[in-house]
């Protein structure tokens, strides 16, 4: 299988040509990255061992706070379903998570039952979310100056930003995950090929805005469907580069845009459909695969409103101006993130 080539948008960069290289990757492979962000490889490492010891947790332990429908809590092994093309198929993806979420934005304390193991960790959990927000926010205001989203007295490179306000409550969930490996460390050759084409994180777009996600090296197995080659393709790991190495700078973080991006700008930035598979290099030694990520959501009553651009005016039949044709209304960013929640546990509001 063929590697993705992934734009790398310099997020402390503000100049009209990086707000045009960010919208360009946004609206073609509907993937990229961010360097710019601040983590150093220290901080990254730190989250990635509290998830190996939450997760080697016994299960009893775990399964004091289960998931709940306001999608904080824990989901253990088969229970999220995220094959869209299959939602009906009885049995979920192999892998467990922890979500955090209903936070208070401004200061990133989430409002839920928070396990024993984290408490004494939630200052570092929180400074993670409020860093994410900041380099969020940095993008959303590169994308507004791409689109020359259109203000009272020029470009507002605020409007997205202020639809993610710090005092707006929305589905923003930080997440913890982990993907058992199927094999042990002296598993054949035969037996590892078995798994090969087996999703562990079933074919999907995500819920919301955009999606940040920590890179690893050697714990691949993320694949995109690839709207420009329209093929499956490798996402691989990208080091951070010469001048934020030099920084101290960890690698930069994977992004992808999401669904409601992509309704709101009626399908001119792309919420591609993306997969995990087990990396061969964890299979081979037979380790988990773990994954943290930040995803990033409207305000719950922010209105999917047609963007005020005219490059999206000029995109008919799709997306919110379909919606507002259709129904005469705009539906609220928490109505959206309902409906794909109970399609993906089966939850009935």
């Amino acid at each position: 299988m063929d590697e993705t080539k992934l734009e790398v948008i310099d997020l402390l960069d503000s100049s009209e040509d990086n707000a045009k290289k960010i919208v360009h990757a946004s609206s073609t492979q509907g993937f990229l990255m961010f360097e710019g962000h601040g983590f150093t490889q220290e901080e990254i490492d730190l989250l990635f061992q509290f998830s190996h010891d939450y997760f080697h947790l016994p299960v009893e332990e775990k399964q004091k706070c289960p998931i709940q429908q306001d999608n904080a809590g824990y989901t253990g092994m088969g229970v999220e379903n995220l094959e869209e093309d299959d939602l009906d198929r009885g049995y979920g993806d192999p892998k467990e998570g922890f979500n955090f979420a209903n936070f208070n934005l401004k200061t990133g304390i989430p409002d839920q039952p928070i396990p024993e193991f984290w408490k004494d960790k939630m200052d570092v959990v929180t400074a993670t979310v409020l860093k994410l927000r900041e380099a969020l926010k940095r993008s959303l205001r590169l994308l507004a100056k791409g689109l020359e989203i259109e203000g009272v007295d020029g470009i507002d490179a605020e409007w997205f930003v202020e639809r993610h306000h710090d005092d707006h409550f929305s589905g923003t969930t930080f997440r913890f995950l982990r993907y058992p490996s199927p094999v042990s460390a002296n598993a054949s050759t035969e037996e590892k090929a078995k798994f090969d084409e087996v999703n562990v994180a079933g074919a999907h777009t995500d819920y919301g805005t955009v999606t940040l996600l920590f890179q690893r090296e050697q714990e691949s197995g993320l694949q995109l469907f690839s709207p420009l080659s329209k093929k499956w393709e490798n996402v691989p790991y990208v080091d951070a580069s010469p001048k934020y190495k030099a920084k101290g700078e960890a690698a930069p973080l994977i992004v992808n845009i999401a669904d409601q991006l992509c309704y709101w700008t009626n399908g001119l930035l792309k919420s591609t459909i993306h997969r995990v598979r087990f990396p061969k290099e964890l299979l081979d030694q037979g380790k988990d695969r773990y994954s943290i990520v930040l995803f990033a959501h409207p305000g719950d009553t922010t209105l999917l409103e047609p963007v005020p651009s005219k490059r999206i005016r000029e995109i008919k039949g799709r997306g919110a101006s379909h919606y507002m044709d259709k129904h005469g209304v705009s539906q609220t960013a928490g109505d959206h993130l309902t409906k794909r929640l109970g399609s993906t546990y089966g939850w009935k509001y």
